[in-house]
């Protein structure tokens, strides 16, 4: 008990720290990647919440994502470390745990976590969406395909009155909205082509209309119209909704141009990706892991 609550102080100590001077990450193209201020007190209040009422599963939850909204990863991992030792049943542990892992760059333990949290919620769509980015990201387009498409396979069946696992709240790939549909769409597009089976990938797109009811994930239906004809490069493009738009757009324009032939416009756009402030968003992540694995590197003579 005194451990605990020695764990406790210290964890809660962070928040009140000074902002870090140390890299959160460096990138694989070797640029170093910061957190950000809490002006606000964000941290200190979930870290007060997390000393006042002793070690819960929703207050370390909240210690850990507070710390997230800042990039504070380096500070945020060992929390959800923490939630998957105390509460091993509690998938939302290892499926937080695992999307920071990819926001550091570290997919193969992100893998880890993120098959952990697919056993304890086989029909998360955000635990599908997540292991399915792993695996692309590792360059394991076959079976990242076949994650998302198994989740998109559930989309058109009800929502049964059960599911293993699921927090409430969650969303499930059972009766996908279009939202959903799209991101999943948009990513398993991209696994599938690179995988080498674009009559698999072309006929998902059979779903995607410009009537789709679609909220949040406009960058994705922006992408997918693209990859469809009915949206040029610069339709898809202008605009931005958000931050992460252009990274998300962008990248999914990029992908597409390199397996169409055109490797000169696909690594421009690569190159305005990797220089957006947002170096969490998946868009951007792609961008750097393409270009390091030498995707525009010149031909060797």
């Amino acid at each position: 008990m005194q451990g605990r609550w020695l764990w406790l102080g210290i964890l809660c100590s962070l928040g009140s720290f000074a902002q870090r001077t140390e890299p959160e990450v460096y990138s694989p193209l070797g640029k170093a990647y910061f957190a950000r201020p809490d002006s606000t007190g964000v941290i200190a209040k979930a870290d007060k919440a997390l000393l006042d009422g002793g070690e819960k599963a929703d207050l370390l939850l909240g210690a850990a994502r507070a710390r997230d909204q800042f990039l504070r990863f380096a500070e945020s991992i060992p929390i959800y470390t923490r939630g998957m030792q105390a509460f091993p049943e509690d998938v939302r542990f290892p499926r937080f745990r695992g999307h920071r892992l990819i926001s550091i760059r570290r997919f193969d333990a992100a893998l880890v976590d993120l098959k952990t949290a697919a056993e304890l919620a086989p029909a998360s769509f955000d635990v599908a969406y997540h292991l399915g980015l792993a695996y692309y990201l590792r360059g394991d387009y076959n079976h990242a395909a076949r994650e998302y498409n198994r989740c998109l396979a559930m989309g058109d069946k009800a929502k049964p009155d059960f599911l293993r696992g699921m927090p409430e709240g969650w969303r499930s790939c059972y009766a996908l909205d279009d939202d959903s549909r799209v991101a999943l769409t948009d990513w398993t597009y991209r696994a599938l082509r690179r995988a080498g089976k674009q009559p698999e990938a072309k006929q998902l797109l059979e779903r995607i209309t410009e009537s789709m009811t679609v909220k949040e994930n406009t960058s994705y239906l922006k992408a997918l119209l693209f990859y469809k004809g009915l949206r040029t490069e610069a339709q898809a493009l202008e605009n931005p909704h958000n931050a992460n738009a252009i990274s998300t757009i962008g990248y999914g324009v990029a992908v597409f141009h390199k397996l169409e032939g055109r490797t000169e416009r696909a690594c421009e756009l690569l190159q305005r990706i990797v220089n957006e402030e947002n170096w969490s968003a998946f868009g951007l992540i792609g961008a750097e892991t393409d270009l390091a694995k030498g995707l525009c590197a010149p031909a060797k003579k």
